[in-house]
């Protein structure tokens, strides 16, 4: 095996251990975010406010677009999700007396929804968008994680152990 071999061989393991890694953190990030969400349903439907929306906060801090297998698809799911969390944030802090209104958020996650599910917004042949809307969708993109940022401030802070 000459140099160039061995330099071949060792950038394919990093390569390959890079996109593992990215996968596991995705599975753990999801996981963690899956769990919460159904701790702040369960305490929902308890009636447990602060608590649900302690969770949901959580969940909502979890959220994130799939790195692992970033296509339009599951951008759609995980928006989808984002969505519902947010919903629910909004419905645990108004039975709390706060008053939330998500429906800015909600309205640039859908619009965000509109171009990833517009098969004309793709390059030909991948999962990118096309140059004219991909400005368009890092606007929005900052607008959510803007308004994500603001809402945070209602979330009740974990309690000490």
């Amino acid at each position: 095996m000459t140099g160039t071999d061995i330099l071949i061989l060792v950038i394919a393991v990093v390569c390959a251990l890079g996109a593992i890694g990215a996968i596991i953190f995705w599975i753990v990030y999801r996981a963690r975010q899956q769990r919460a969400f159904k701790l702040g349903m369960g305490c929902f439907d308890n009636r447990q406010f602060s608590q649900a929306l302690r969770f949901f906060g959580q969940a909502e801090i979890d959220w994130g677009i799939n790195i692992a297998h970033k296509t339009p698809k599951t951008i759609l799911k995980d928006l989808d999700r984002l969505d519902m969390i947010v919903t629910k944030v909004a419905e645990a802090a108004r039975e709390c007396g706060h008053i939330v209104d998500a429906g800015n958020l909600q309205e640039m996650i859908r619009a965000r929804k509109e171009i990833w599910s517009n098969r004309k917004y793709l390059k030909f042949g991948s999962h990118s968008l096309k140059a004219a809307i991909l400005e368009r969708d890092r606007q929005i993109v900052n607008s959510i994680e803007k308004m994500r940022s603001q809402l945070r401030s209602i979330y009740p802070k974990q309690p000490a152990v």
